[in-house]
């Protein structure tokens, strides 16, 4: 049996508020505060992040995308959490054990916790959260697919029970964030919540939403009960949607806002002076192109073999990255568990090589497009390198450009699917079933992040026999065979692992990156220098 459990447990992480007022309905209030401006003693209380793209919903179910989970951790309670160490810690949940046969966790929730309408958070709630995510089979639920049902044994306990055994299962409630069950059933509607849901928050974190303006802010206060309690924590969160590195970079020199993360990696140079902090730490981050296997062009396994030894992967970290990043062995970074050096057949530039795959198949003259994420520079980058390499062999890349909303939806379907898909992985846990499970395993093509509808039985076999290994060891053997199947097929371009790179103004005390929570700030974490 395995257990966990932490008395006297301090809060480690913060999150985000909704009061259960509709976010469209106050905007008024946001336009009033969002202005800003060089003197940010206008705004001493008050934390601005940049983000480069605003979240589809508020929605905790979607926190499987970076941009939503930004705006749920400050509104919203998990029942435990990784730590900056990589560790599996208390937070709602105070203590959980395993029983011997990995398919029974009985969970000790705290019992001071409140919702943001003084609500007492319970066992009930937890049973909720879990059963609806069960039900839509949207978002995280890819997390959670041995959950079977869950039980309110008392207000304190609750006893999840598994289909099969699930190494990965704990790790994937880092991503559960739990909803006041009345609240949300009182307001349900015809789609268990999700419209109310979208612009609504039904959470117990320390802040509560008091305002959105789409496309542009959306605002938090503090929530006086939180159980976690304040120490010279910002009292306002505002994030402010840029779509441009270079607007984000004005704004942080002009002190309109106090944390950016995208800025471009030619222009951070600009910010190594007095005034300014940076924190570049490595990520679990994978930026991949995967093809459309079921594309008549890109189902071509030639045609694939030749555009992956046609990119310049070194050029891509040297001079995309300015060295903020590294070249991967296949599709894992090599900081995640199961990674390995050993040579399983990635691709390295090669054009010669390149250049005699499309000359042996008759492939000069191909034409293919391919999507990936505006206003990200890294990937804007990528694509036109990308595009000049495969021009040097003969072979025309056309390129759209798209919201993070836009590629999801492409990619609902086969018809309206990319041939070729730039897009970030972005692993929700440091357990190689993340990348392999989630990426690869057929389960998830049309309902999932399997972007490239690959189907390979055998890949399928050994990444779900993975997940319910508790050798690990064992486990790490067959995510790797794995691996080498994938890097055979030639499904994605393993194009980087990027560093992470957070620049703030030196009034920002207490940032910290978190491997787990890709892309969003640990705004509890973090206080501001008078």
């Amino acid at each position: 049996m395995l257990s966990q459990n932490a008395p006297g447990l301090t809060r480690r992480r913060a999150r985000l508020v909704v009061t259960g007022v509709a976010l469209m309905g106050v905007t008024a209030l946001l336009a009033g505060c969002a202005g800003g401006g060089g003197d940010t003693s206008a705004r001493a209380s008050t934390l601005v992040i940049a983000e480069n793209e605003p979240a589809a919903s508020f929605d905790p179910i979607q926190a499987n995308n970076s941009t939503v989970e930004e705006v749920v951790i400050p509104a919203y309670d998990t029942l435990i959490d990784y730590n900056a160490d990589a560790e599996l810690v208390p937070e709602l949940a105070t203590e959980w054990t395993v029983d011997d046969s990995g398919t029974v966790i009985d969970l000790t929730l705290r019992d001071d916790v409140t919702f943001h309408d003084g609500a007492k958070l319970t066992a009930a709630d937890v049973v909720y959260t879990l059963d609806r995510i069960k039900s839509l089979n949207i978002g995280v639920a890819s997390l959670l697919t041995s959950y079977a049902s869950s039980e309110a044994v008392d207000d304190t306990h609750v006893k999840i029970t598994l289909s099969q055994p699930d190494a990965p299962f704990l790790a994937g409630l880092s991503r559960v964030y739990i909803l006041n069950s009345a609240l949300v059933e009182k307001n349900a509607g015809d789609d268990d919540g999700q419209s109310w849901l979208a612009t609504n928050d039904a959470g117990s974190g320390p802040y509560e939403v008091t305002g959105y303006t789409p496309n542009q802010s959306a605002t938090f206060d503090q929530y006086a009960d939180y159980w976690g309690g304040f120490d010279g924590q910002a009292e306002s969160i505002e994030f402010r949607y840029l779509t441009e590195a270079s607007t984000q970079a004005a704004a942080l020199k002009s002190g309109d806002i106090d944390i950016a993360m995208d800025i471009a990696p030619a222009d951070r140079a600009g910010f190594d002076t007095d005034g300014f902090a940076t924190d570049s730490s490595p990520t679990n981050v994978v930026l991949y192109t995967f093809f459309n296997m079921l594309d008549p062009t890109t189902s071509n396994p030639a045609l694939r073999e030749a555009i992956s030894y046609a990119y310049d992967y070194d050029q891509h970290v040297d001079t995309i990255l300015q060295g903020e990043g590294s070249t991967v062995n296949g599709p894992l970074p090599a900081g995640m568990q199961c990674s390995t050096t050993d040579d399983i057949g990635q691709p390295t530039f090669d054009l010669d090589r390149a250049k005699q795959i499309v000359d042996e198949n008759g492939l000069a003259g191909t034409t293919v497009t391919m999507t990936y994420l505006e206003a990200t520079a890294e990937m804007e980058q990528a694509a036109a390198l990308l595009q000049s390499n495969l021009a040097e062999i003969g072979i025309t890349l056309e390129l759209q450009a798209v919201t993070y909303p836009q590629f999801a939806e492409l990619n609902s379907s086969a018809d309206t699917r990319s041939q070729l898909e730039m897009i970030y992985a972005f692993p929700p846990y440091p357990d190689a079933s993340a990348v392999m499970y989630q990426l690869y395993d057929s389960t998830f093509i049309d309902g999932g992040q399997n972007w490239a509808a690959y189907s390979n039985p055998e890949v399928d076999t050994l990444v779900e026999t993975a997940r319910t290994e508790t050798d690990q060891a064992a486990a790490c053997d067959m995510y790797q065979q794995a691996q080498k199947l994938v890097v055979a097929d030639d499904v994605s371009l393993n194009m980087a692992n990027s560093n992470t790179v957070a620049i703030m103004n030196d009034r920002v005390q207490g940032f910290t990156y978190q491997p787990s929570h890709h892309q969003t700030v640990d705004v509890y974490a973090i206080t501001l220098a008078d």
